[in-house]
Order: C-alpha cells, then structure tokens, then sequence
C-alpha cells in the first residue's frame, strides 16, 4: 500500500463504505473501485466518456459493480466451478504505484497473494493490474505462475463502452471471423458483415487479433485494441435478460455494448510454473 499520491490523484469512500481511487488530472477524469481493481469512469479531457457505468448501481461494497471494466480473472463466465467470472471483481486489491506526468496519470494495483490462497486453496499466482489514463485508456492484467506446476487461466477485461442508441450501433472489424454463439447452445458461427443489434448477443469471437472499432450513429466512434489476445466477447443483455440482471435500469441495453478482450473459449490458456502472461485493452476516441 503507498501513502503518497500524486497531485490530481485522491482517495475517496461512498457514503455505503466503498473505497474509490478519484483522477482529476488536466488530461482525464476518472475513477476506479479498489475492491475489484475496476476502473468505472474514464473521461480524456475534451471527449465524451470511454465507459459506461449503471446510474442506477449504488457501489455496495462487497459486490460486482455494473459497468466500468470488470476484471474477469483466473477464469471466465461458468468455465470454472466458482463465482461467475472469477474471484478478482470482489476480492480486495492494494494500490502499490500512483505517479502522473503532464500527460498522463499510471496506477497498478495488486492482488495480494494471501487473498488468492484464501479463495483459490492449491492455486498459486501473482497478479496486477496496470492502467494508463489520459488521451486514451489502457489496461493491462498480468498474471504470473509462481508455483511447481501448469495453472489454467482464461479471463476478460469486461469493458462497458457507452452507445448513443443500441439501434443504431454497429461493430467494424470482425467481418468473417468465426465466433462461439452462447445463445444457440455453443454453436460456431461465421460474422457475416458488421456487427449489429436487433436482441440478446452473447459471443466469443475467437482466432483473431483485429482492431474494433464501435460506431452509433453520433459521430465519434470508439476505437478497441487488443494485445496477447486471439479472443473478443460481445455481449448486449437486451430487454429481457437486462430486466433480471441485478443494478441495471430497464433501459440499460439501449445505451451499452460489451466488447472485451478476452483469453476465452479456444483461446484459453496453460500457464506454465514461471511464465507469465498479460493481457490488454486499449480504449480511445482516436484511429489506432
């Protein structure tokens, strides 16, 4: 844990007790939840905002927040017996580095070993997370094997990006790339032009490394980069689904998409003892 903070960079806590990493930087605004290690707002200066979050989630500590980049770690979605998506949306990280320069503000986060021994007996890893925050937004989750023997790891960085109206929204990139279809039982399916919207889309896109970028009719699309990454969910609720899911407005789907870099599906991983693996996602307003 540092003491020291930079200049534009604080510590805050909600009125329900939920610890929070507050940027007000010249080039960003931002916020990220330390229980989780999420990132749940993120605003360059002059753009509108990288992330979408639920107004109506009221950040209860102890809980998976709705929006932001939930990071899913050491497994995705039910690939694991276990919580869904893994222990790291909960569990409780330290914030071992805080510095800013003119351009930018860095923050890497840790998940203490003890925490992992004590949700994962048996298990042995050493992880953080990196974020880079200014003209664009980076994360960075690297994973490391510190003990005798191979460890399976699969996970997502669960981005939340915000659309004008989900009608309108469409995804360039994936144009006949081959995706897991989670609605149709796992069937494989082949993308046939862009990504569009019309109801429930739960996908694992996988063998491919592209760029994505994400438009909605206003303007300013956004920009998806992916490194040590072979695989992209996108996922959209719809009406339905969004009525059941917890801290989400019955309106919820109409303003978001989900579309993550991921090591999922095929593209999950053996994690050899001493070898270390890190994913990224890089979210801006600007072409690659």
């Amino acid at each position: 844990m540092i003491d020291t903070l930079p200049t534009g960079v604080i510590r805050t806590r909600n009125a329900l007790g939920r610890r929070f990493i507050e940027v007000d930087h010249p080039a960003v605004h931002a916020r990220i939840a330390e229980q989780g290690a999420q990132i749940i707002a993120c605003a360059p200066t002059g753009q509108q905002p990288l992330l979408w979050m639920s107004p109506v989630d009221p950040a209860k500590p102890d809980t998976a927040l709705r929006g932001g980049i939930p990071l899913c770690w050491p497994w995705f979605a039910d690939e694991r017996p276990g919580p869904a998506h893994g222990i790291a949306r909960t569990s409780h990280w330290q914030l071992r580095l805080a510095e800013a320069d003119s351009q930018q503000v860095r923050l890497v986060l840790e998940l203490p070993e003890q925490e992992i021994a004590r949700q994962l007996p048996g298990e042995h890893w050493a992880v953080q997370v990196e974020m880079v925050l200014g003209s664009s937004l980076s994360v960075t989750l690297t994973t490391t094997n510190i003990g005798p023997r191979p460890q399976p790891l699969s996970q997502a960085l669960h981005s939340y990006l915000p659309v004008d109206d989900i009608d309108s929204a469409q995804i360039l990139g994936l144009e006949g790339a081959s995706y897991i279809d989670k609605l149709q039982a796992g069937a494989q399916c082949r993308q046939q032009g862009p990504v569009r919207f019309s109801g429930e889309v739960d996908r694992v896109y996988f063998d491919t490394t592209a760029d994505v970028q994400l438009l909605d009719g206003s303007g300013e699309p956004l920009w998806v980069q992916r490194r040590n990454s072979q695989s992209v969910v996108v996922w959209n609720p719809w009406q339905a689904k969004g009525a059941r899911l917890s801290q989400f407005p019955a309106d919820g789907y109409r303003g978001m998409v989900c579309i993550e870099a991921a090591n999922a599906g095929p593209d999950a991983r053996l994690v050899e003892a001493g070898q270390t693996h890190w994913l990224q996602t890089i979210i801006s307003r600007h072409p690659p």
